[in-house]
């Protein structure tokens, strides 16, 4: 009862495929996001941004405080030096007049007149008596405004303090503070000290910015997700080894052949069995809408019938419908082989999927009409008979339309699954050789109506 229940629940079978191929296709881009250069570059940045240097170097460009810095201290040593007295009184006495007229008198004839005839009144040699004119020229000069005012200019406090300064190691400082204080680098290092947003500007935040805006952003937000939670932990044990979508127009000759394995073999012909009442038929094989149609006519047809006393022996057949088969192209030892199938007539046609051997055994139903009931089931050789394990499925209606076949088989058990729910596991005579895959749509009635079972797709998969 449980499984009827769960089938029911899964009978919306575009529901599942839609949500098997959003998996399948998330699976894709996610594999493809792995190996993509967006994020090989995320990995990068991560590692960069991430290392103790990086966020060292952001610490101390944060930390940097312009107070706390030789910068600092060069202005305020500037201020000091500036805001002396010596210092004012000197730079007062460097652009005063009276010092304008003083270099202007340095460089005076009178001065040099002055200076000469003073020397000779001091050595004795120009007196009144002896040198009366140089002597009125001296006692002249010696009277001269400008010269007394060069003079006492010479004499004052003021001078001397600018004489002082003008010989010290503090002038010199100051100006070679002034010079760096208003150079281009140090303006630029102190306005760069003084933002508050100095980090923004540094090639470190971009990439900061480009790692937040890449791991904020729905791409990788998703790809984490899937990471952490790994929804294709079943996908990554599968590698496709088989696949028809069916989307070519017609049937693809190189994976299928249209009759028995071993008709095409031995007779290059097609052939029925004696509970058949059909011939099978290349006609009655159509691709369309992306599918494959095995149909059913009621029509006369000679063909071959397989009796076990007799061989192969002709026969005139009431119905045609087709088979195909992978049996000269795909055959695989374990794996998953699965199909979307849309049967038709269940009650009077055997719709049919199953795996098969070179020899009748080892055989395995995944899908098998009769008489309205579902049935599947695994058939071995045992000594010299052939054992088996069949079993029906409750639960499904097929009339909804297509549902999907799935077998798993491995080296100790059989699994079958229909829509993804699982309806049987048998551990019991698993086959322990490659078989490939067939489907056809068998008259096991007289008077059955024409009918088609559709296959929208067949898929193989391999463990890894």
């Amino acid at each position: 009862m449980f499984l009827s229940f769960k089938l029911r629940k899964a009978s919306n079978t575009d529901a599942i495929e839609s949500k098997r191929d959003k998996l399948q296709s998330d699976f894709e881009k996610y594999q493809a996001f792995l190996k993509s250069e967006k994020l090989e570059k995320y990995k990068a940045l991560e590692t960069e941004v991430l290392s103790d240097s990086f966020q060292q170097n952001k610490k101390q460009i944060e930390q940097k405080s312009y107070k706390k810095s030789p910068l600092y201290k060069e202005e305020k040593e500037l201020k000091r030096l500036q805001k002396s007295k010596k210092m004012k009184t000197y730079f007062k006495v460097k652009n005063s007049s009276n010092m304008a007229a003083f270099n202007r008198m340095q460089e005076s004839s009178e001065l040099k007149e002055f200076t000469a005839l003073k020397k000779g009144v001091d050595a004795g040699s120009i007196s009144k008596k002896t040198e009366p004119e140089a002597w009125a020229k001296y006692q002249q000069l010696k009277s001269n405004n400008s010269l007394k005012q060069h003079f006492n200019f010479e004499k004052s406090k003021a001078f001397h303090i600018y004489n002082e300064i003008e010989k010290s190691e503090d002038l010199k400082r100051l100006k070679m503070l002034e010079e760096r204080i208003n150079s281009q680098d140090f303006k630029a290092e102190k306005a760069d000290l003084l933002d508050k947003k100095r980090y923004e500007k540094t090639d470190d935040f971009k990439k900061l910015q480009e790692f937040e805006t890449m791991k904020k952003s729905e791409e990788f937000i998703t790809f984490f997700q899937q990471q952490k939670k790994n929804p294709f932990k079943k996908l990554e044990q599968w590698e496709l080894t088989f696949c028809d979508e069916f989307n070519g127009g017609k049937l693809d000759a190189e994976k299928w052949i249209t009759n028995y394995y071993w008709g095409n073999q031995l007779l290059g012909n097609n052939y029925s069995h004696t509970d058949d009442h059909n011939a099978f038929t290349d006609k009655n094989i159509v691709v369309n809408n992306s599918a494959v149609q095995l149909k059913t006519k009621k029509e006369q047809h000679n063909g071959l019938m397989w009796n076990n006393q007799l061989g192969f022996v002709p026969n005139q057949f009431d119905y045609t419908s087709g088979i195909i088969s992978t049996g000269k192209s795909f055959r695989q030892k374990y794996g998953k082989f699965e199909a979307k199938i849309k049967v038709s007539n269940a009650k009077q046609l055997q719709n049919a999927f199953w795996l098969l051997s070179d020899k009748s055994t080892p055989h395995i139903d995944i899908l098998k009409t009769e008489n309205s009931k579902l049935l599947a089931g695994n058939y071995w050789q045992a000594n010299k008979n052939i054992d088996s394990q069949s079993f029906k499925v409750k639960g499904i209606n097929l009339s909804r339309g297509y549902f999907i076949y799935t077998l798993e088989w491995s080296a100790d058990k059989i699994v079958w699954k229909i829509n993804d729910v699982v309806v049987k596991t048998l551990s019991q005579g698993i086959p322990q050789e490659p078989m490939f895959l067939n489907f056809a749509l068998f008259v096991k009635q007289p008077d059955s109506p024409a009918g088609e079972m559709s296959i929208d797709w067949v898929r193989c998969y391999r463990k890894k």
